[in-house]
């Protein structure tokens, strides 16, 4: 790729990173206190697991990319403000990445992904519809996927690829992709 084409890519990967972000923080403004006890489709997760989970991302995100090791310790637990606290470090994650140098858009792209792949886990386990979120963010999402991961895979967090249900969003094939069961339905 030439030095231009990857600038401009890398570039469009911090903004698909910053769009997924501002979404998922948008989406945890509509979290109430009766929803953190809910299940997702984050096995074994509840909706506050899940809060603290997209609020941790960046912090192990920028820990990553300032060359130390990440640290998914699971230590936060929001209850509130769950949006402000996404906002805060989302926009210290999207600095950051502006001012590095060499790091190449896969790695934001995968950021990218991460994050919404879990917007659509809390959207889901909300009952709010994601017709309504950027579908470019996910059409580049299953792009970085299936680039990174391909279809087979045997993770915790990400499973074999499914087949999302015919004139699903993208949003919607994102999770499939990302081996969500689709449609989700909350068992109990």
């Amino acid at each position: 790729m030439p030095p231009s084409a990857a600038g401009a890519d890398r570039q469009m990967g911090i903004l698909a990173l910053q769009r997924a972000l501002t979404q998922a923080a948008d989406l945890l403004d509509a979290v109430t206190a009766e929803d953190l006890g809910k299940p997702t489709p984050c096995e074994e997760w509840t909706v506050r697991q899940l809060a603290n989970h997209l609020i941790a991302a960046p912090r192990v995100f920028v820990t990553m990319l300032q060359g130390s090791p990440p640290g998914w310790d699971g230590r936060e637990d929001y209850a509130e403000r769950l949006g402000e606290e996404l906002r805060t470090r989302g926009n210290a994650l999207v600095n950051l990445w502006r001012a590095v140098a060499g790091e190449t858009a896969a790695d934001a792209d995968w950021q990218a992904t991460e994050v919404a792949t879990h917007t659509w886990d809390l959207a889901t386990a909300l009952g709010r519809s994601t017709d309504g979120l950027d579908q470019s963010v996910a059409q580049r999402a299953v792009v970085t996927m299936d680039r990174v991961l391909g279809p087979v895979r045997k993770g915790r967090a990400f499973r074999d690829a499914r087949q999302a249900p015919a004139g699903s969003d993208a949003y919607t094939h994102l999770a499939a992709y990302a081996g969500r069961q689709v449609p989700w339905v909350a068992l109990g």
